[in-house]
């Protein structure tokens, strides 16, 4: 209870602008299903091969990975605010095109711009959302941007697999109309605000974003040490979902439940977490949430049950309530006031670059070898990392 009142404490001083962007935030966030759905739509509706449609799945993330190095720049020159409101706008008008494209070669097209407006908005809302409370408070405040995240992200894809199941283009117009209306809750909540206006880097010489990898070395060893604690982590979306199914032959529904848990720890839990370790050292955070991750998947080496699973899955989900907002308190705190946008831009570009290597590697060990290979693996990218 006394983590809760000091919860609640801290949160009403977060400012009125705070909370629009995280409902902004919410609301993109429920609408946000069309992209988990890619896939099938590929290959039930358009008639595409599961590699064309896997491939226009990659453009995404890869267009993801282009926009986290080109955005920073954007986010700092143009404010992260209008940079907000413009990528999500966008990106409505991507989703609500796509559905009438049936060309692959045209369907590549939009993949392109689709992730690149996409991965416009989460390095900018979090460069807003740093900007909007003091040194000292920001894992709680990522920590709340994190559980709405994960809200609605719980949400959106049990929506869109009942949409599915009536008519694809209903999924893309409710993702495209959930992107209009965060875009109208921004505008109206922020205006009027130094927010809409507020463009930190306009008098300042323009660099570009990846350069500060060469001029900042604790910037540049923390995105190192990031890619491959994302390349473990990410495994949950993928190759341990075959890992179930092939080594302990569990039901593909259990699989589902497993990110039920992952969610409703997040959002009751990880913001008492960080409260009760809001004073420890950075250092301490990123070596224990990484163990956490590490043991999490590495213990699926030993792994025999049902139960098993499920108790690694909250360790590694202890993992990720740590890391990750402490992660990007970390970046809010050593960035340059007038470079943030570019830090959490190379902040979100090393965790995409380890969700697109990650699966693809994992992938490759767990066919050429095996799944228990893979979990080997794991745990030794977790003293690359230390």
């Amino acid at each position: 209870m006394n983590l809760y009142r000091e919860a609640f404490l801290n949160i009403k001083k977060f400012p009125k602008a705070f909370w629009v962007v995280i409902a902004a935030t919410l609301i993109n966030q429920i609408g946000n299903m069309a992209f988990v759905f890619l896939m099938l739509y590929g290959t039930q509706h358009l008639g595409f091969t599961l590699s064309q449609s896997a491939s226009a799945f990659a453009v995404v993330s890869a267009s993801m990975l282009l926009s986290g190095v080109l955005a920073g720049n954007l986010i700092d020159y143009f404010g992260a605010a209008r940079m907000m409101i413009g990528a999500v706008f966008l990106n409505s008008v991507v989703l609500f095109i796509f559905p009438f494209i049936h060309s692959y070669s045209l369907v590549i097209c939009m993949c392109l711009g689709w992730g690149f407006f996409y991965g416009i908005y989460r390095p900018a809302s979090q460069t807003l959302v740093s900007y909007l409370t003091v040194d000292g408070l920001h894992k709680i405040t990522f920590s709340v941007y994190r559980l709405v995240i994960n809200l609605g992200m719980s949400i959106g894809p049990a929506i869109g697999g009942y949409l599915a199941t009536h008519s694809f283009l209903s999924i893309f117009i409710t993702n495209g109309v959930a992107n209009l209306l965060a875009g109208v809750v921004l505008i109206i909540g922020l205006s009027g605000t130094l927010w809409i206006t507020h463009r930190p880097a306009i008098n300042q010489k323009k660099v570009f974003t990846i350069k500060w990898v060469k001029y900042d070395s604790a910037l540049r060893w923390f995105l190192i040490g990031m890619i491959p604690v994302s390349m473990v982590f990410f495994q949950h979306e993928t190759t341990l979902s075959v890992y179930l199914k092939q080594n302990l032959n569990l039901p593909v529904s259990f699989y589902g439940w497993l990110f039920t848990i992952n969610t409703l720890m997040i959002v009751f839990l990880e913001l008492l977490l960080n409260v009760a370790t809001i004073n420890w050292p950075y250092r301490i955070n990123f070596i224990l949430g990484s163990l956490f991750i590490t043991v999490g998947f590495a213990g699926m080496y030993f792994a025999t049950t049902m139960l098993h699973i499920i108790l690694l899955t909250m360790v590694w989900t202890i993992g990720e309530m740590i890391l990750y907002p402490s992660a990007s308190s970390y970046i809010a705190e050593i960035a340059p006031v007038e470079r943030r946008g570019g830090y959490m831009a190379l902040f979100s570009t090393s965790s995409n670059l380890g969700m697109l290597i990650g699966p693809w590697a994992g992938a490759i060990v767990m066919q050429q070898l095996s799944g228990s290979v893979l979990w080997l693996v794991c745990s030794g990218l977790y003293a690359v990392v230390t």
